[in-house]
Formats: C-alpha cells, structure tokens, sequence
C-alpha cells in the first residue's frame, strides 16, 4: 500500500532547548514505513537547519513535493500537570496543492496539517488531481486558535467554520482527540454525536481518548464504541502518537479490514511508539 501524508514540518523546541525537525509529516510517515507502507509527502518548509534536516529525512522515506516559505511552523513543547503544552513560536507558509499533480497516485491520502498551512480549497485540489481510494482527516491542525507567541488552545466546536466541516465529511475517515476539542471534554460520546452531526454520515469517526483508548462511531454500525487498551504505557513522551494511530489505521482500512481492527492496529503502533521511548 502506499500513503500521502500532506502537512507541515515544524521545528519542534524542548523545554531543554533542544530543536528538532517534527510535524505529522514525520511521525505519521515513521509509523507507515514501519507498517509496510510505501510513503509520500506534500509539505511545506522555510529554510532554517531544522528544516533542511526535516526535508531530507522525507526525503528518504519516498517523494517529496515541498513548498518553500520564508520560516517553518516552530512550536515551544511544554509539560505543565502532566499536560503537553504548545506554544506558537513562528508561524509558517502553505502548502502547495499543484505539487500533488507530480506525486504517484497513492492508495490513502492523509490529510495531517500542523497549524493554518492547508485550506479546505487545496484539500479539494488535491482529492481532485489524486482521486485515491482512501481519504482520511487528522484534524487537530484545524481546530487551533493560533496566535504567535502564545499556547495553542482549541476552537470550540461552533467556531470551526462550516467549510472545514464539510470537507472533513467527504472523507473515509476522520480522527481527533479529545484534547483538541474545547467542548464536553468529560463526554467522549457527547464530543463524538456533535461531530457527527457536523460532518455527516460518510466518514468512520474516531475520537482518541489518550491512555483511555478510543471511541469508535462507524455510520454502518448501530452503536458507538469505546475501547479501552488492556497496555498502558507511562512516562514516555506521547509527540506523535496522534500522527501514527491515523497512520496506521488509514493504512489498515484501506486494506479492508473492519474500522474495528483498523483501530486496534493504530492502538497497537501507538503503544509501540510509545515502548521504543522508555
């Protein structure tokens, strides 16, 4: 199988003032290498250290079509009570859709932006000049207030404009968690049943619940699911854990197999992730 991975590269900054390339593009394309997946990316980046090294290390998972902007998306990571905090440090470019007419046409698109660098309108490009057979939606990226030089705080359902939600509802699958979500933060179920009704019936939604595993509302089926790992893995950084849960489970429903299974196996390369960092 093979995957598009469309997002920004960020330069992530450590409380210890360590600087390193990051992004979905990264941590979503590790977790589909490792799951046997052929890897392409469409990105954008400036032109500091951070960058060049991010870029090349795309560029060793498969083709890259890269847009260059004056400064990457840079994020301060924080721990406060347990909590990871973003700050927006430097705001970054877009990317840019032609760039996908030049890719191989890939088995999932995942659609994974890190701050404000993808449109609904190149979404719609990009699904236009690719049409593959699987789309999914990471879309935490979309649900960010951002202003430079504060912490990153989610939108409230209702301040997400109507075009973001009809474009997540064109797609196969969408994944949020409930840290990217301002409403009901105590009500998964509740969380989930307003997103439905935002981004209709096509798409398997699944909203991740950190250590408490996933809740899975497939439109086919006649209930919600809430699934609960029987591994917990503490005190390992969690950077990435979204981007390789909808990685994998794109990848796995692509192939076929039940929303179900598909999820489990994110779960799976999650906790993974998550051993290989202790």
């Amino acid at each position: 199988p093979s995957i598009l991975i469309v997002g920004g590269l960020t330069i992530d900054v450590f409380a210890d003032g360590r600087r390193a390339p990051g992004g979905s593009v990264i941590h979503a394309g590790l977790a589909a290498l490792a799951d046997g997946a052929r890897v392409e990316t469409l990105t954008v980046t400036g032109p500091e250290p951070e960058a060049a090294e991010g870029r090349a290390r795309l560029a060793s998972f498969g083709p890259v079509g890269a847009a260059d902007a004056a400064a990457t998306t840079t994020y301060g990571h924080a721990d406060v009570d347990g909590l990871r905090v973003l700050t927006l440090l430097v705001g970054g470019g877009s990317v840019h859709a032609s760039a996908a007419r030049a890719l191989p046409r890939p088995d999932v698109v995942l659609f994974a932006p890190i701050a404000d660098e993808l449109t609904t309108a190149a979404v719609g490009e990009i699904d236009a000049a690719l049409d593959a057979p699987m789309t999914a939606f990471l879309i935490q990226g979309w649900l960010r207030h951002l202003v430079v030089g504060e912490p990153v705080r989610p939108l409230r359902i209702d301040d997400v404009p109507a075009d973001r939600w009809r474009t997540f509802g064109t797609g196969d699958l969408v994944v949020v968690s409930t840290e990217d979500l301002a409403d009901g933060v105590d009500d998964p179920f509740g969380q989930a049943r307003a997103l439905r009704a935002r981004i209709g019936e096509r798409p398997v939604l699944v909203v991740t619940l950190g250590t408490d595993g996933y809740l899975l509302d497939d439109p086919r089926a006649d209930r919600m699911v809430a699934t609960v790992p029987r591994r917990v893995v503490e005190g390992a950084p969690t950077v990435g854990a979204g981007d390789t849960f909808g990685a994998v489970t794109g990848l796995r429903l692509a192939a076929g197999v039940s929303p179900g299974e598909a999820a489990d196996a994110g779960t799976d390369a999650v906790i993974a992730l998550l051993e290989s960092r202790r």
